[in-house]
C-alpha cells in the first residue's frame, strides 16, 4: 500500500494537525506502508527553509515551494504534480478549504478528506478569513462528496452531515500512552499552553485571571502568534501574576502539564483541543470555553469547567476549581477519560479505514 498525505505544514512545524499526521505516518511505516508526505517548503511565517526532499524516521517527506502564502494558507502550483509522481492507491488530505483539497480532487486513486474541523467563530479568524470560510462553504462544498470523510469528534461528524449533508467515520486525536505512566506532579499554578494569537482568545483569559483573585499564578507557553507585545504589556500594566515560558518543546511541556493545578482553554472554539487531552492524561482537570470539539475532549462535569466566553463566566471557572471537591472529582476522573485516546488504541483505527478503503474499491473494480 502507498499512501500520500497532505499536510499544511510538517516536522520540524509545530502543531496540532502537524504532530498527528506525523503519527499517523510513522505509525503506517512501521506496519510496512510506503507513506509520502507532502507539505509546503516554509514554517509559519518564511518560505523556503528546509530540504525539498528527506525522508524522516521512515517517511518520505517532499516539501513544495509555495507560490503565495498567507496567513497559515499556502498555494503551490507543485501540488498537482507531486502527487501524480508518487502515485498512491490512497491520497490523505488534511484541512478542509486549504488550496491542496481543490487542486486533488479528481485524483484517480481513492481519496481522503480529513477536515480536522476548521469551524471558527470570527472573532477567532477575522473578518478577512471568515468570508473567505463562507465562501468556500457555499459555493464549493459539493467538492466534498469526492472524498471519504474522517472526522475527528463526533461533533464534527454532526455538523459536517448537517451543514453539507456528508457522511463521515470519527478517529479521534491521540496522545501517547505513555503520558499514563507519569506520577501527577504538584499542583501548583493554571497553565495555558498554545500560540499567543487573538483567535485563542488569550486578552479574555487575562482579564478573567485578573478577575478571579486566586493565589496561583498563571503560566502561558506557546509561540508568539502575533499577540505576545500586548499580552506582557497588559500583565505589566496590572501587575498579574502571570509568568510568559515562550515557546516550548515536548519534554518542557509535559513538565508543565504535570506540575499544573489545571489547564485553561479559553478559545471559544476548537476542533478538539489535544493539550486538554494531554493534560487529563496527567490527571489534571481542565477550563475550557464555548462550545465545539473541546467538549468532547474535556466533557464537562467530567474532566473540565465550561464556561461561556465572557470575563465573568470565565473567572467563575477559576474560582470553582479553587474548590477541593470539585477539582478531586475532575481529577479523579480525567485520566480514565484520556485513555480512550491514547495512540496505541488510535492508530489502528487509520490501517484498518485504510484497508476497509482498498477492499471496497477492489469491489467495485470486479
Amino acid at each position: 500500500m502507498r499512501i500520500a498525505i497532505l499536510s499544511p505544514f510538517y516536522h520540524p512545524v509545530k502543531g496540532g494537525v502537524e504532530w498527528t499526521v506525523k503519527k499517523i505516518a510513522e505509525y503506517l511505516v512501521t506496519r510496512g506502508v510506503e507513506v509520502y508526505v507532502v507539505t509546503y517548503n516554509r514554517d509559519r511565517f518564511k518560505a523556503n527553509l528546509y530540504e525539498e526532499e528527506e525522508k524522516i524516521n521512515g517517511v518520505n517527506v517532499i516539501r513544495a515551494r509555495p507560490n503565495f502564502m498567507w496567513s497559515h494558507g499556502t498555494y503551490s502550483k507543485e501540488i498537482p504534480g507531486l502527487v501524480k509522481k508518487i502515485n498512491p492507491d490512497i491520497v490523505h488530505v488534511n484541512v478542509w478549504r486549504h488550496p491542496y483539497v481543490f487542486q486533488v480532487k479528481n485524483f484517480p486513486g481513492i481519496r481522503v478528506l480529513q477536515p480536522h474541523s476548521p469551524f471558527y467563530e470570527r472573532s477567532q479568524v477575522g473578518v478577512i478569513s471568515s468570508i473567505y470560510y463562507t465562501l468556500i462553504d457555499s459555493f464549493m462544498k459539493n467538492i466534498l462528496i469526492n472524498y471519504n470523510i474522517i472526522a475527528i469528534t463526533p461533533f464534527e461528524k454532526e455538523l459536517l452531515k448537517r451543514r453539507f449533508r456528508v457522511e463521515s467515520t470519527v478517529i479521534p486525536p491521540m496522545v501517547d500512552p505513555e503520558l499514563f505512566d507519569e506520577t501527577p506532579g504538584p499542583s501548583s499554578f493554571y497553565l495555558y499552553l498554545g500560540r499567543i494569537s487573538k483567535e485563542k482568545n488569550i486578552m479574555t483569559l487575562l482579564k478573567a485571571f485578573k478577575a478571579s483573585n486566586v493565589s496561583e499564578p498563571l503560566v502561558l507557553a506557546g509561540p508568539d502568534g502575533g499577540m505576545l507585545h500586548k499580552v506582557l504589556k497588559y500583565v505589566q500594566k496590572y501587575k498579574l501574576n502571570v509568568k510568559y515560558d515562550g515557546e516550548v518543546d515536548e519534554t518542557r511541556k509535559f513538565s508543565l502539564l504535570k506540575g499544573c493545578k489545571a489547564l485553561i482553554n479559553p478559545s471559544p472554539f476548537e476542533g478538539f483541543g489535544l493539550t486538554l487531552v494531554e493534560a487529563e492524561a496527567f490527571g489534571k482537570p481542565t477550563i475550557i470555553v464555548g462550545r465545539g470539539g473541546q467538549e468532547f475532549a474535556a466533557p464537562p462535569g467530567i474532566t473540565s469547567i465550561r464556561a461561556e466566553n465572557s470575563v465573568s463566566s470565565i473567572s467563575e471557572a477559576i474560582r470553582k476549581m479553587e474548590n477541593d471537591e470539585v477539582y478531586a472529582n475532575l481529577s479523579k476522573r480525567s485520566r480514565e477519560w484520556a485513555r480512550k485516546f491514547s495512540s496505541s488504541l488510535v492508530l489502528p483505527q487509520y490501517l484498518s479505514y485504510y484497508r476497509k478503503l482498498m477492499e471496497d474499491n477492489q469491489k467495485k473494480s470486479l
